[in-house]
């Protein structure tokens, strides 16, 4: 039988290290499975979690060795020794804290205590194609062994985690000054110094998903409907759910769209599962309907829409998230959710070959004036900041209300809360005024950094933030002169760190400020509130939130969606958020009148 290249190097190691001597029989997609018949295929997905549960061992085939690989395999075995596995674990180490330090002193004093060239080669090994797959995400989590293979390299899953835990628990400032000795002594140049995508991806993703999945045992999938009895909180609070297979999709490569869901469905849970019918024969933008149409069936909830967009281009309905969209909804979800819609609950229909969605809501307020646009991101950027910066040109000023219409202690109050989403990441010091403490942060990282350091013990890991303070710093410096009700943005800020002020307050509001900052759009409304709206740096200036979109309350969902009117109708374009409603201040406002409840006709 034919195979590839490819296929045929792995097989020749798997045989060198004998791992065919004790007699298993070997499951090979490439060959077990006919890609050629859509049926087949079909059939064949629907029995991936069934194949993977059961398998004794998964090998994972990263490819030919290189010059250079082995030293990558060494250092992380030799890393994966000073991982915390914390005080319970069979592996636990009483004086780690000092092996720890230890480790770091000889790495300060000699970069190559680890091996020369060693840090370069784990960015190449971090770098191979094999990690951007969307398939080997079922593959790694589900299954209970696995061992990494390389040419005739091999480690074991679980020793590679454990060494990317240590750079990243105690070497991860280090780790770039670690990088740049070696690109030195190798004479290699890299235009970004770590491939931070795949290091997260193996970490936060790959891993973690696979150590919840050994917590719940192999009856466990997601989402998981036992986390929270209400529907709503179903879709957040839990690494197993859809939100978070989104994220991990749009950031993985399949040859066909459609694998973009299918290939991610042996992670999801029966009862979701059972209502898709895998077919090869439909296209994806059906797919995808399919999907949210089952999600909002199986959950009897709307939380999808946080999801959903019209920019995908696979013609799904805008009430359906598409799994190939690459852009950001969000930095990160926050694990406290929110309740727009307070008890209401969600009444969906279907219609128009399922195609239409009808719920009820409320609309809240329209977008008057909008925070300029991220650059579009692109692989040719010379350098990681040139993320972080904004297009020229694309801030829109809201028409400015009369100032005695204005309460200013209230407006700086909503804005503090605003740009903190009005949720710590960390527990602050000061539960009530924390938020306030952003109106504080230095716009200049260099002073930013300086006033923290002097600020003397306590006061480190703030006063280490150099590169990803400087986010702030560039965001900072484009909106200084977008107007909120007739002020400028710069003149909220003292922009100076107080000398009572206390470190956790700081932290909690750099950290908050800086993940609302980082993939959406500060926006003000017709009637004086203060949000954030998508920022689809995936698209041009077509695709974009525009002024006179509205926000809205859909029953059964926890924030605001941000919405279009179209023709007899609206269209979906992503998750809000917009200071003064997010606790079901919303339906409160029906009450008196000011606003009102309607049914909605999503396309």
């Amino acid at each position: 039988m034919p195979v590839t290249t490819n296929l045929e190097a792995c097989l020749q190691a798997m045989q060198k290290l004998s791992m065919f001597r004790a007699g298993f029989k070997v499951w090979i997609d490439a060959i077990s499975i006919n890609q050629r018949d859509i049926v087949e295929r079909g059939l064949q997905v629907a029995k991936m979690r069934e194949l993977y549960t059961v398998a004794w061992s998964v090998v994972i085939w990263l490819g030919e060795e290189s010059e250079d690989s082995g030293k990558a395999i060494k250092l992380l075995d030799t890393l994966s020794r000073y991982f915390d596995h914390g005080k319970q674990h069979r592996d636990y180490i009483p004086n780690l804290d000092l092996e720890i330090e230890v480790l770091r002193s000889s790495l300060r004093s000699d970069p190559e205590f680890l091996g020369r060239g060693a840090w370069v080669a784990l960015r190449e090994f971090l770098a191979r194609p094999y990690w951007d797959r969307l398939w080997i995400i079922q593959e790694v989590v589900i299954s209970a062994s696995k061992t990494v293979l390389c040419g005739n390299q091999a480690i074991d899953w679980d020793t590679l985690c454990c060494g990317l835990g240590t750079i990243h628990n105690v070497l991860f400032v280090m780790k770039n000054e670690l990088l740049e000795h070696d690109q030195k002594v190798c004479g290699k140049v890299y235009s970004t110094p770590w491939d931070t995508k795949n290091f997260h991806r193996v970490m936060k993703d790959l891993w973690l998903l696979g150590q919840e999945l050994k917590k719940v045992g192999h009856g466990g999938f997601l989402p998981s409907m036992e986390v929270d009895n209400n529907p709503q909180n179903t879709f957040r609070g839990n690494p197993w759910d859809i939100q978070r297979l989104l994220v991990i999709s749009k950031q993985s490569l399949a040859s066909d769209a459609r694998d973009k869901f299918y290939g991610l469905l042996a992670l999801m849970e029966p009862a979701f599962a059972r209502k898709i019918k895998i077919s090869y024969g439909i296209d994806a933008g059906a797919v995808f309907n399919m999907a949210a149409m089952a999600h909002i069936l199986t959950y009897k909830s709307l939380e999808i829409l946080r999801e959903a967009n019209p920019w995908g281009g696979n013609n799904s309905a805008t009430w359906a998230p598409d799994w190939t969209w690459n852009g950001m909804n969000r930095s990160m979800m926050h694990p406290m959710p929110y309740n727009t819609s307070g008890t209401a609950i969600a009444k969906p229909r279907f219609s128009g070959q399922d195609k239409i969605l009808t719920c009820r809501g409320v609309i809240i307020d329209k977008i008057d004036g909008l925070g300029p646009r991220h650059r579009l991101a692109s692989e040719d950027m010379e350098n990681a900041a040139a993320v972080w910066t904004f297009i020229p040109g694309t801030m829109v000023q809201a028409q400015a209300p009369p100032s005695n219409e204005i309460n200013f202690s209230q407006l700086r109050s909503d804005l503090c809360h605003a740009l903190t989403r009005d949720r710590a990441w960390e527990a602050p010091a000061n539960e009530s005024t924390w938020h306030l403490t952003v109106l504080n942060l230095p716009a200049d990282e260099d002073a930013a950094l300086k006033a923290f350091a002097a600020r003397g013990q306590g006061w480190e890991w703030l006063a280490s933030q150099r590169s990803y303070y400087q986010r702030w710093s560039l965001w900072r410096r484009a909106h200084a002169e977008f107007m909120i009700y007739g002020q400028r943005l710069d003149d909220f800020f003292t922009g100076s760190v107080l000398l009572d002020g206390v470190h956790d307050d700081y932290r909690a509001a750099y950290n908050a400020a800086r993940l609302s900052s980082q993939a959406e759009r500060l926006v003000v409304t017709e009637n004086g509130r203060i949000g954030w709206v998508p920022d689809n740096n995936a698209g041009g200036a077509e695709e974009q939130v525009q002024k006179g979109d509205l926000f809205c309350a859909i029953f059964g969902c926890s924030t605001p969606i941000v919405m279009r009117p179209h023709r007899d109708g609206l269209l979906v374009l992503g998750e809000g958020y917009l200071q003064g409603v997010m606790e079901g201040e919303a339906l409160e406002m029906t009450e008196d009148g000011e606003l009102c409840f309607q049914d909605f006709k999503i396309y």
